[in-house]
């Protein structure tokens, strides 16, 4: 059975910044982005020259202004009073270019780094806990500075959206831990307390019992029963925990949950896996793996109406890739993951993120469903080859 892969998906539209409250203040620097367009244009062109050409540019026009200035206030001195000294002038002059140069530098420095007193404020609203706090965009910026604020404020979003994340994705293991404490103790009610239950009746009635020819029988259902509630135990146990991946590894398991999930339904599955991926997987990447085949496979008992799925385990120089398909009715994988109903999906991709690999699943109606995740290896083999 063949899938071919789902075309690319669209790219994201861009973010509505009035979305999320966490994005919301982020309209403040929008309203500064339109401070320029009221300056006329000359303006606009030298605000936005560097910093460093802007002192150059200032110190060179004061000494054209101050160079023609001086020859002329000179010129007319030594005309008015000739045979008079000038060195009284040339230094009234010295001082009056040396304060007009600190004085113009010191304006642009001021005007130039206003944008920096404002990303400074901003940092420290943020290290106080106000989280939504942005920079405005100034006018008064330079190209460099300018940059500098729109990366401050796309880190603050990006940090705003990974808490939400991080919120989405707590609420959703609260959630799923919370079904299987229900999953599990639903079917210690219903199977386990409730054969415990029975058994006590069952001793009751022995213990009152003269002949033992009439206990005989009782005693052999409570041996059968007594065995049926042990095994529900070790199938809790291994839903848990399975035994055979501590003690024999990452394939055996797989293949032991495969051939029991055979012997419970009338789909054909096979296990085909090459390589031993086991030494360069830590055992919480093994645990995920499995788990991401358990749950992929409970969706096709459970939801696939599939007659034959195929689990393939591959190991390649440095990833372990991992594919599970089935020839089921499928279903439309954005609208399941809209509609909030796959969680399984959701747990499986989280898995696989958290040791930096990732899980695709494909599948459209009347095309199969196929889940491949790619989990890297922690000591990839140089060039592929293995030790054997």
């Amino acid at each position: 059975m063949h899938l071919d892969p789902a075309p690319d998906a669209a790219p994201d539209p861009a973010p509505d910044p009035a979305a999320s409250p966490d994005r919301a203040p982020s309209r403040s620097s929008d309203r500064g982005q339109h401070a320029p367009g009221r300056l006329p244009r000359l303006v606009q062109w030298l605000l936005r020259v560097p910093l460093f050409y802007k002192i150059l540019l200032a110190n060179a026009a004061l000494v054209l202004v101050g160079t023609i200035v001086g020859s002329m206030v000179t010129a007319d001195y030594v005309r008015r009073h000739p045979g008079a000294s000038t060195l009284d002038l040339v230094g009234a002059l010295a001082v009056a270019g040396i304060a007009a140069t600190v004085l113009v530098n010191a304006l642009i420095l001021r005007l130039a780094l206003h944008p920096l007193d404002a990303l400074e404020r901003t940092a420290a609203r943020v290290r106080r806990g106000e989280l939504d706090a942005r920079v405005p965009l100034s006018p008064l910026a330079d190209r460099e500075l300018d940059r500098l604020t729109r990366t401050f404020n796309g880190m603050l979003d990006s940090a705003a959206a990974n808490r939400q994340r991080l919120r989405e994705v707590a609420a959703t293991a609260l959630n799923a831990a919370e079904e299987e404490r229900k999953r599990i103790a639903r079917e210690l009610h219903d199977e386990t307390a409730q054969l415990l239950a029975a058994l006590l009746i069952r001793i009751r009635v022995v213990r009152n019992a003269s002949d033992a020819q009439a206990v005989a029988g009782p005693l052999e259902d409570m041996r059968r029963e007594i065995g049926h509630a042990l095994e529900g135990v070790r199938r809790f146990a291994r839903g848990l925990r399975p035994p055979a991946l501590d003690e024999l590894g990452l394939i055996p398991a797989i293949e032991s949950h495969v051939r029991s999930i055979a012997e419970i339904t009338e789909i054909r599955l096979s296990l085909h896996a090459e390589g031993t991926p086991d030494r360069d997987l830590p055992p919480e990447a093994s645990l995920a793996v499995y788990r991401i085949v358990q749950e992929a496979l409970s969706n096709v008992v459970r939801h696939s109406g599939a007659t034959r799925a195929a689990v393939r385990v591959l190991r390649e120089p440095d990833r372990l890739v991992v594919t599970v398909e089935d020839d089921g009715h499928g279903f439309n994988v954005p609208e399941v993951r809209a509609a909030g109903r796959g969680l399984g999906l959701f747990g499986m991709g989280e898995r696989a993120a958290y040791l930096g690999g990732r899980v695709d699943v494909q599948s459209a109606p009347g095309t199969g469903t196929r889940v491949r995740a790619e989990i890297p290896l922690r000591d990839p083999v140089p060039g592929g080859e293995e030790e054997r």
